[in-house]
C-alpha cells in the first residue's frame, strides 16, 4: 500500500508542477522546487540544498518529488526530420 500512496503523490506532484510551471518559469527559472502531492514545499538554487532543507524538516524522501524549473518538452521527434 505504501508504494501506491507514493505513486499517487508523485503523479499529483507532477500534475501540480506542470500546472504551476508557467508562473515558476517567470519567477524562479533554473531553481529547484519540491512538491508533496499538489503542495509546494520549497525552493533552492541547488538540488542537494533542497533535499537538505526537506530532510531537516523531517520529511522522508518518498514523501516528496523534486523538479527543476525549466521548460518541459511536450513533443519528441525520433528519426531524421525531412523538409521539402
Amino acid at each position: 500500500m505504501a508504494g501506491t500512496r507514493s505513486d499517487d503523490l508523485s503523479q499529483e506532484a507532477l500534475r501540480a508542477f506542470m500546472r504551476d510551471l508557467p508562473q515558476l518559469w517567470r519567477d524562479r527559472p533554473g531553481q529547484w522546487v519540491a512538491y508533496q502531492g499538489d503542495r509546494q514545499l520549497g525552493f533552492a538554487l541547488r538540488k542537494h540544498e533542497l533535499y537538505q532543507q526537506l530532510q531537516a524538516r523531517g520529511l522522508p524522501r518518498e514523501d516528496f518529488v523534486v523538479f527543476c524549473v525549466e521548460p518541459q518538452e511536450s513533443e519528441m521527434t525520433l528519426g531524421p526530420v525531412i523538409t521539402d
